[in-house]
C-alpha cells in the first residue's frame, strides 16, 4: 500500500535495512518471513525471493563456466572492453554534435501541504566536447508528499532518457561514464534521508519528458512529445465470495499513449516510457483473484494529443467492487494539472483522474489524481483513463485524410476532428465506417481557427470556468482550446497552474504557430 501523504519515510512502511536471505547458501527462513507477513500477500513475497536466488545461481554457474574455460584474467578484460566500447561509441556521438546548452522544465501537479500550484521540475543540458552534463539547478526543493526522488533515481531517469536517442548502442555503465548529473541536495530531485520517496516514478517520468524535448531539439529527426504518466490503483480487503474471507489487494496500472513523432503518430496503448517491460494485466486473472468486475477495457476516443502527428491514444478501464468488506481504494498518478504536453505546435493530451460512482449515487465524483484508503462498497464503480501522449506539430497541419482515419478507427471523435484539427466530417453510414470530408468547411474553419486560437488562448479563465461549470465546454476543450486548468470537481479556477500550463503552452506551441503564420504571410 501506500499513504501519498507521507512527508517522512517512517510513515511509508516497515524500513529494512540490508540483511542476508540467504547464507552460506541455506534459506534465511525467519528473516524472509519477517518481511512477507508485513505484505497483503506472503506467499506470493516468498516465491519471489526463491526465484531470484535461483537467477542469481544461474549467472554464478555460467561466470563460472566461462572462468574455467576462458580464465578469470581474459572473462575480467572482456566484460570491461564491453564497458569500454559503449563509452567509446558514445563519446564519439556527442564530439559530433555542437557545443551548446539547452534547457527546459516539467511539472508535478502538486504539493499537498503548500496549496495550489505546480511543482517545476528543471533541467539544463550542457554538451562540450564529448561530455554532457545534466543540471537541475532551480528545481523545488523537496515536497510533502511521496512525489521526492533521491539522487539514484534521478540518475537512472537521466541515463533512461537520453538512452532513448542511442537506441542502437548497448546500455552498460560505459555510457554512465560519459556524462554528470547537478542535482542540489534537498531539491524534489535529490531528497535526502528521512524524507519521503515512494513516488519517485512521479518526478522519474518528468525527467524523461524533459529530456527527451531537449533531445529533441538536438536531434530532430528523433524528436517525440511527452508520454503519458504511468497510474497504479490500488484496492484491498476482505474477499466475502470465500467463507475464510482472506485479504484480497487489487494492484492495478494502464498502458497510455506515447507522443507524437517527426513524422509518425505516438504509439498507442503502450506502457509508459520508463517501464517498458511492465505489461497490462489479464482481467480474467484479476476477476478470479479479486472481487471486482470490470465493465470496460478499451481505447479512449479524443486521448491523443493532436498534432500534424498526433499522439498515442490512451484507454479507460471500469470496474465495481463485489463481495467485499471494508474495501478502501487508493490512487497514485500525476498529469492532472501538469497536462501531457505537446510540442512543436502540438496540443496537450487530457487531465487524469479517478472517478467514483457509488452504488446508490445518481452521479459520478471526481476524485482526481491522487488519493489514499478512500472507503468503498459493494456495487461501487470506478473508472479511470490514462492519458494519449502530447501531439506533434500544428493540428491545423495534419493530413484530413489521416484525422478521416483517426474517426474510423475510433481514436477521434466528429466533434473533436473539428475542434482540435478543423476537419469537417460526415457520417455517412458510420454502421460500415463510411465517413466523407467536406473539404470546402475544412478550408474554411481552418482558416477560421488560425485567425482565433491565439485569441482563445488568452480567454479570461474565469470565463473558461463559467462555460465549464455550465456544461457549454468540458475538460478537452478548457485545456486544448483555453490552456487553462481547473479544479476538475468545483470547475473552479486554479490561476497558479493556469498560469504556469499557459506559459508552457507559449513556448511549446503558440510560438510555432506565430512563426509559422509569420513565414507564410
Amino acid at each position: 500500500s501506500f499513504d501519498v501523504t507521507a512527508k517522512d519515510m517512517f510513515k511509508e512502511g516497515m524500513r529494512i535495512t540490508p540483511v542476508r536471505l540467504f547464507h552460506k547458501g541455506v534459506f534465511c527462513r525467519d528473516v524472509a518471513h519477517l518481511i512477507a507477513s508485513n505484505t497483503r500477500d506472503p506467499a506470493s513475497i516468498i516465491g519471489d525471493i526463491h526465484a531470484q536466488s535461483q537467477a542469481t545461481q544461474v549467472c554464478e554457474r555460467e561466470i563460472i563456466r566461462l572462468s574455467e574455460k576462458y580464465g578469470v584474467d581474459t572473462v575480467l578484460e572482456g566484460m570491461g572492453a564491453v564497458q569500454d566500447y559503449v563509452e567509446r561509441a558514445v563519446r564519439q556521438r556527442l564530439a559530433a554534435l555542437p557545443d551548446g546548452e539547452w534547457e527546459t522544465q516539467d511539472f508535478i501537479d502538486r504539493d499537498p501541504i503548500s496549496g495550489e500550484g505546480m511543482i517545476p521540475i528543471k533541467v539544463k543540458l550542457t554538451i562540450k566536447g564529448d561530455r554532457a552534463t545534466y543540471d537541475f539547478t532551480g528545481s523545488h526543493p523537496t515536497i510533502g508528499s511521496i512525489y521526492n526522488s533521491a539522487f539514484g533515481s534521478t540518475f537512472s531517469a537521466v541515463a533512461a532518457g537520453m538512452k532513448t536517442f542511442f537506441p542502437d548502442l548497448p546500455l552498460n555503465s560505459g555510457f554512465y561514464r560519459v556524462f554528470d548529473v547537478i542535482a542540489p541536495e534537498d531539491s524534489i530531485v535529490n531528497a535526502r534521508w528521512p524524507v519521503a520517496v515512494t513516488g519517485f516514478l512521479m518526478p522519474f517520468e518528468k525527467i524523461m519528458n524533459a529530456i527527451y524535448e531537449i533531445w529533441s531539439q538536438i536531434m530532430p529527426e528523433r524528436a517525440t512529445a511527452c508520454a503519458f504518466n504511468l497510474e497504479y490503483l490500488l484496492t484491498g480487503g476482505k474477499d466475502a465470495r470465500s467463507p475464510e474471507k482472506p485479504i484480497f489487494m487489487f494492484y492495478d496500472w494502464l498502458p497510455g499513449g506515447w507522443g507524437g513523432r517527426n513524422g509518425k503518430d505516438g504509439s498507442n496503448v503502450t506502457t509508459a516510457s520508463f517501464g517498458v517491460g511492465l505489461m497490462s494485466q489479464p482481467v480474467e486473472g484479476q476477476e478470479r483473484a479479486n472481487p471486482i468486475l470490470t465493465t470496460e477495457f478499451q481505447i479512449l476516443t479524443d486521448s491523443a494529443g493532436p498534432g500534424k502527428w498526433r499522439g498515442g491514444v490512451g484507454v479507460r478501464k471500469t470496474s465495481i467492487m463485489q463481495d467485499a468488506e471494508d474495501p478502501v481504494i487508493s490512487y497514485i498518478c500525476d498529469r492532472e494539472r501538469a497536462i501531457v504536453w505537446g510540442i512543436n505546435g502540438g496540443l496537450p493530451s487530457m487531465p487524469h483522474g479517478l472517478t467514483l460512482k457509488r452504488a446508490d449515487a445518481a452521479e459520478s465524483e471526481w476524485l482526481g489524481s491522487v488519493f489514499s484508503d478512500v472507503s468503498v462498497s459493494s456495487g461501487d464503480e470506478f473508472s479511470r483513463p490514462t492519458a494519449g501522449g502530447g501531439g506533434f506539430g500544428d493540428p491545423l497541419e495534419r493530413d484530413p485524410k489521416l484525422v478521416l482515419e483517426d474517426v474510423i478507427d475510433e481514436y477521434v471523435s466528429i466533434a473533436r476532428a473539428a475542434k482540435d484539427y478543423g476537419v469537417i466530417i460526415e457520417a455517412v453510414d458510420p454502421e460500415i465506417c463510411e465517413y466523407r470530408i467536406d473539404e470546402a468547411a475544412t478550408v474554411t474553419l481552418r482558416e477560421h481557427m488560425r485567425s482565433s486560437r491565439l485569441d482563445w488562448m488568452r480567454t479570461d479563465p474565469e470565463h473558461v470556468a463559467e462555460w465549464y461549470r455550465a456544461g457549454d465546454i468540458d475538460q478537452l476543450d478548457a485545456v486544448r482550446r483555453y490552456g487553462v486548468i481547473l479544479d476538475w470537481d468545483q470547475g473552479t479556477v486554479l490561476p497558479i497552474s493556469t498560469q504556469q500550463f499557459r506559459d508552457m503552452l507559449e513556448k511549446r506551441t503558440l510560438q510555432h504557430w506565430m512563426q509559422t503564420e509569420a513565414v507564410t504571410a
